[in-house]
């Protein structure tokens, strides 16, 4: 069976036609203000070069990576996507066991089967290390969870990694769209652990799902052995080019960190006012709500009018009733709590 994710504009399309004005889409966790200008012009400039091979292993963009979180270029690998990145890791844990949160990121399971390793679901907001873990083990720990918006401290995640012999990957896609923001990440300290292996994403915050880029930070024996069994150009040209100009852009960054922090608490407020809709607390910009009417529901009538959620039946451990909703602009979020306030009246006796 297909793995349910977010954001598939082209299977609403062949379902409702293309709505005027486009989908307004709830059902993927990215920055609504846009992809950065100067990241577009990047992309742009750099389709002149699309005669020529990227530049293998993304060798600027791991160097600007590396300055920006103060670690050893050897220590960072550059993937298409955070979930690439999760695919090359989890490799080095075949024949061994995959401790991931439940309920979690589809894309946990299907890496570690596909490395052959043995699943062992935990509960998400688990800090004591399993016991089942062992050396060659790997434990997953998503901060800020996905999709209960749970958040870590830093010194829970380093002790739960000082407490256990597995490699602890902490998956950070949202971390910077957090109130902590880097303060919330244990990325500095992954030098000091050879146990410690943190996953980044640069989709989310710079609004460049369409490019594909994410990365690692871990031991430098890690990044050598997966550089050296690995496609080298799997990051384009275009995607290469636009990554490095986004971290450029800190007005970019500013508007970003100011627009999630309001927008946040707007619509988690606005949902919870809702009557039946229990709201769990977010952290980052996306929001877990319980519904009274079953979430696919609630999608069959906002989809003819334009609007995506993400029904999270397929996440263990949550219900037909639980949906995620990304947090979008003001005027997009006025119109789902209207259109969702529709649905309600339209139940009403």
């Amino acid at each position: 069976m297909m793995t349910l994710h977010g954001g598939d504009l082209a299977a609403a399309r062949a379902r409702w036609g293309e709505p005027p004005g486009g989908f307004c889409d709830f059902s993927a966790n990215i920055n609504p203000l846009g992809p950065p200008a100067g990241a577009v012009a990047a992309a742009q400039a750099a389709l002149a070069g699309i005669a020529h091979y990227p530049e293998p292993f993304a060798r600027r963009l791991r160097a600007a990576l590396a300055r920006r979180h103060q670690v050893d270029e050897s220590m960072v690998l550059v993937g298409n996507g955070a979930a690439e990145v999760l695919y090359l890791l989890l490799r080095l844990a075949s024949g061994f066991r995959v401790a991931l949160p439940e309920p979690g990121f589809a894309e946990y399971a299907r890496a570690a089967r596909a490395a052959g390793a043995e699943l062992l679901p935990v509960a998400h907001d688990r800090t004591d290390p399993p016991p089942q873990l062992r050396r060659g083990d790997w434990w997953i720990i998503c901060n800020p969870h996905n999709p209960t918006g749970h958040l870590f401290t830093p010194e829970q995640l380093l002790r739960a990694a000082e407490r256990t012999e597995a490699t602890l990957l902490i998956d950070e896609a949202f971390i910077d769209l957090t109130a902590a923001g880097e303060a919330g990440s244990v990325i500095a300290r992954v030098p000091h652990r050879c146990n410690l292996v943190v996953v980044r994403s640069l989709t989310k915050f710079f609004a460049l799902p369409g490019l594909r880029v994410g990365y690692a930070v871990a031991p430098r024996w890690m990044v050598a052995e997966l550089d050296a069994a690995r496609d080298p150009w799997s990051v384009n040209s275009l995607a290469q080019a636009a990554a490095l100009a986004a971290l450029s852009d800190e007005a970019y960054a500013a508007r970003t960190r100011h627009w999630v922090a309001v927008e946040r608490a707007y619509l988690a407020e606005q949902l919870a006012s809702l009557p039946g809709f229990i709201v769990y607390p977010p952290s980052a910009n996306f929001v877990l709500v319980r519904a009274p009417l079953p979430a696919h529901e609630i999608q069959r009538r906002l989809g003819p009018r334009g609007v995506l959620i993400r029904d999270c039946r397929s996440f263990a451990g949550l219900t037909e009733h639980h949906m995620r909703l990304a947090v979008r602009t003001r005027p997009e979020n006025r119109r789902l709590i209207a259109l969702l306030r529709s649905i309600l009246e339209e139940e009403a006796p």
